[in-house]
Formats: structure tokens, sequence, C-alpha cells
């Protein structure tokens, strides 16, 4: 606690004494300002946590809201990095500060000038304010503070609210009768899901034989409507009441009676009127049915005339010239010579095109043969570069320059197991038709890693963690774990008896949706999978999280 220091000096200057009063008084002021003690700033702990709020935060759409988030212990965070990312968009963060300021990129420029950090941060609060709020904004959003030694993330979830259109009622004629009428209740444009209620004219609440339907348009705003069975009134008025709160409701009343509305023609009853309708257009039809046929006949005959006129002349043509015809006709026979033909007219055979018949894979495929898939050197005709998508790394895998090394650094997961992620790395390339062949060395001669795991995921996959990585869900792969050994994803796992596994090959056939893995040290096969059918691939692979060795495209 600093202590607070109280001096009071009277200096009188009157005279040279007063000059020497004066000098006195100066010197005393600095000596205090040097030797009163000053609170360091307290250095970042090697560790430390973030508190956020345990429920969602709510707010209405056009307003602006603060998601809180704060460091324990409270220490000056300006040193650090602060990012706050939508969990679905990791390398787009909504903001990020780095380096004493607010980076320009990489950004989410649906954010860009909505977004800033207010809480103060030399007391330890990164907390985010979001203005002009939209319903696109709802959904969760990450909190992630990273020092030199260590990095903490938690989640903040959002509620957008926003109120519907006034209630749309109407009454129409029950099915069956009965005496009663239906009365329905309509409103647009709510988010999140609205309640509805119906009441009478005396305030009480209606609960028996009402149904309530509730659709979402592509914006995520919901419609809810209602109807309710009711005996007819002239005076007792019904109330349809849609809400999300007390402070946040709409309400329509109507009352439960149908106008009977008056006849098309007077004097003339309903019944009357709607069979003269449907008379006159019965004879519309009738009349267009005749027109339609009197003129298919009268083009019909137009047609046959011009055709035997063209006919006649035809025939005129071929009276007058039938002798060039003849040799026309005599001209063009016998004008393809055999190959005997050629030998005997002293010609020499054409045999360009017959040497280098031995053919490449590709050749092999586009005449219809299937690959040997057991023939390793037949398979790796189609070799690929692979390049891996630092974008679609998770937070704990660590990509060389050249994107083609991955490693695992050690993190604190304290991340919900709703939103843990699979640790993983797809390629930026993907296929979609065609062979592919790429190789995954996946242990070294002075190292041994303790997991990994390689092979292909379809596009849009779930990465979620609690969801089994399983052909089912989307992912075909071969995995190592050092107690487990050898295993291909099927359901239930399969064991693979290996040896020594240096290099993994993986052979994609895109056409004939197989996926095999090989052993390259022995040229061998290990395992095909027989239905790998999706639309787009993306080659996977993963270091584990057992150790940090690496392991590359080969």
């Amino acid at each position: 606690m600093i202590p607070k220091v109280r001096i009071h000096l009277i200096c009188t200057t009157v005279g040279h004494r007063g000059t020497m009063h004066l000098g006195l008084c100066l010197r005393v002021l600095i000596l205090v300002a040097l030797t009163v003690p000053i609170r360091a700033a307290q250095p970042a702990p090697e560790t430390f946590t973030l508190t956020v709020p345990d429920g969602p935060t709510t707010t209405l759409s056009g307003s602006s809201v603060s998601l809180l988030c704060q460091v324990s212990p409270l220490f000056n965070v300006e040193p650090m990095e602060v990012c706050w990312y939508r969990s679905s968009n990791f390398h787009s963060p909504a903001l990020l500060y780095k380096d004493h300021k607010i980076q320009e990129a990489p950004v989410d420029l649906r954010y860009k000038g909505r977004v800033s950090l207010t809480g103060g941060l030399e007391r330890g609060n990164v907390s985010l304010t979001l203005e002009r709020v939209t319903l696109e904004d709802k959904g969760e959003y990450v909190c992630q503070v990273t020092s030199e030694q260590w990095y903490e993330k938690a989640s903040v979830f959002l509620t957008v609210n926003v109120t519907g259109s006034e209630p749309v009622l109407s009454v129409a004629e029950a099915r069956g009768g009965g005496g009663q009428v239906n009365v329905t209740c309509l409103s647009e444009g709510w988010s999140p899901q609205p309640k509805l209620t119906w009441r009478n004219k005396d305030g009480t609440e209606i609960r028996n034989e009402q149904e309530v339907l509730n659709t979402s348009d592509p914006q995520g705003l919901v419609s809810v409507s209602s109807w309710l069975l009711y005996a007819p009134s002239y005076s007792d008025w019904l109330a349809c009441t849609v809400s999300l709160s007390e402070e946040m409701k709409r309400e329509g009343r109507i009352l439960p009676h149908i106008y009977t509305a008056p006849t098309a023609v007077h004097g003339v009853s309903k019944e009357a009127y709607i069979v003269t309708l449907v008379l006159l257009i019965l004879s519309l039809v009738i009349i267009c049915a005749l027109c339609s046929v009197i003129l298919w006949k009268r083009r019909g005959s137009m047609w046959c005339s011009s055709r035997k006129s063209r006919n006649r002349s035809d025939q005129t043509e071929r009276g007058q010239r039938p002798a060039e015809t003849k040799n026309l006709i005599e001209g063009a026979e016998n004008t393809v010579q055999t190959p005997t033909d050629q030998r005997a007219a002293g010609k020499e055979l054409n045999l360009e095109g017959a040497e280098n018949t031995v053919k490449t894979p590709a050749e092999h495929i586009a005449s219809g043969k299937e690959v040997n898939l057991k023939d390793w050197h037949q398979v790796k005709g189609f070799k690929e570069n692979i390049i891996l998508n630092d974008k679609t790394a998770h937070p704990a895998i660590r990509l060389n320059k050249e994107k083609q090394r991955a490693h695992y650094i050690k993190e604190k997961d304290t991340e919900k197991p709703s939103v843990r992620k699979h640790l993983h790395v797809f390629s930026k390339e993907s296929f979609s038709s065609g062979q592919h062949y790429w190789e995954v060395k996946v242990k070294d001669q002075s190292t041994e890693k303790l997991s990994w795991y390689v092979g292909v995921a379809r596009e849009n996959v779930e990465r979620r963690s609690n969801v089994p990585l399983t052909p089912r869900n989307g992912f075909w792969i071969l995995s190592f774990d050092k107690e487990k050994g050898f295993h291909v994803n099927t359901d239930p796992q399969s064991p693979i008896t290996v040896e020594e596994l240096t290099i993994v090959g993986v052979f994609l056939d895109c056409d004939r949706h197989t996926l095999s893995f090989y052993n390259v040290d022995t040229e061998s096969l290990l395992y095909t999978f027989t239905d790998v059918k999706t639309s787009n691939y993306f080659p996977v692979l993963s270091p584990g999280q057992l150790d940090k060795y690496t392991i590359r495209i080969n």
C-alpha cells in the first residue's frame, strides 16, 4: 500500500530571507518526490486463466454489446497477443491485438469498424465490444490471450433477439362443422423462437385444442403460426400474443365470427353463380379445341401440296442428268486400297506408331484396364506433390515454411468437449476424379513417434472431437498408437500387422472409389477401402499428441 504523504510548507518571501525560504521549499519537494515509493508494474505470471460469463450474453439487433473476458490473476496484458474469433473461423478473427496495436489483417471483414477492446488491457480486461449487432453475429466467440510461455482461451456465447411482426389473425369455417370456427394467428421475423399465447377478453389463457408450428427462413428468422377451434361470437374477442419476454412482445385481436359476403350477382344464389361460371369456362375450352383442329388440318394440306411440288421438281432434274449421275457412282467405287494393293503397287507399309507399345499408368487407365493395387511400382506412377493448408491446421499443430512438415506443440486444453477439435491438418489440394498417390514419412531412424494417422476426408466434415473418425463421418485413415499398434478406422477398427513402417504410401482412385495404404519400405499393400464415395477428397494427416516429433510429405 502506498503511504499518503501530506506536506504543508509555508514559504514567506520577504526580501533576501524570503528567497532563502523559497529555495529550501523546492529542495524539500524534490526530496519527497524521490523518496516516496512507486509501485512497480506487476510482471505477467507464467500461467493464467480466463474468466468469462457462465451463460449466454443477450442483446438486441442493431444495438451494442460487450463480450466479457479477463485474465486471472489480474495483470497488464498490453505486451501480449489478444485474439477474438468465431469458433468456426480461427484464421479470420473478428479482432487481433498484437505488438501493442490492433492489426488490420488478417481479420474478418464483416467486423471491420464494429469491434474494439474497451475493458482496459492494463487492468487485465480483454472484453470485446461489438457495435451495430446483426442476427448473423449470434453464436460462439472464442477469447484467446497468448504470452511467450503460455496461451489460454475461453468461449462466450452471444444471443441476438429480434422482435417479429404484428400477429395477423383470420377466421375460417371449421372442418366438419360442429358450430365452431377455426381462428389462425401468424407472426414472422423472430429470433430466437418466441412463445405464442391465446387469451380471451378476460385475459385467461386458452390451452385446449390449439396447435403451434415454428419454421425458420434462410436468414435464421423464425415464423410462428397457430390455429384454434373456438365458438363463434360477435363480442367475445380473442387475443394472440407472440413474445420473447415481457418487454419484447406483439399482440393481435379478432372477433371469432365469419362475415357472410354478398353474392356475385344480385338475386342469384352462390351455387347458381358457380355453375354458370363452370359452364362458361367449358365453352371456351371447346371453342379453343375446335380452332386448333381446323388450323392443324389447313397446315397439313399446305405441307402435302408443297411436298408433291418438290418431288416433281426432283424427278425432272434426275431425268435431265442420268448419265452424269452414273459417272459419279462409277468413279467413287474401289478408291480405298488394301495393304495387299499397296504392296502390289510397290508402296511400303507405314509402320510408324508400332514402337513404344509399353503404356504409362495414365494410358493404362485410359485403355479401360484397372490398376493392379498389389503392384506398388504401377501405383507410384500417379505420385502427387501434396502441400498442407495451414488455414485448416489445429491450433496445436505447427507447419514448416514449405507446408510439408507438421509437428505437435504442447497445449493446455480448456475447451468444452462439445467444441474441442480433432488434431489434424488438410491439404490445399482436393481430388474429385482420376488416380492420385502420395507418401508420408512417419518415422526417422533416430526417433520413434508414439502416434499419428494419415488418409483422406471428404469436404465439409465435422471436426469436433466428439464426432468419431469413421467412414460414415467422412474419414478413411490408417493410424498408429504405441500401445494399440496399427489400425484402419473401420467400424469396429481393424488391426494391421506390420513389423516396421517408415514411409506410408497412399493411393486414391476417385473413379473406382478405393483408397489403399502401402508399406513403401517393403513395397507391399497394407489395406484397401473399397467404398470411398464422396464428391471431393482432401488428403489429411495428424502428427498425434503423444510426442513433438515431425511427420512430413515425402
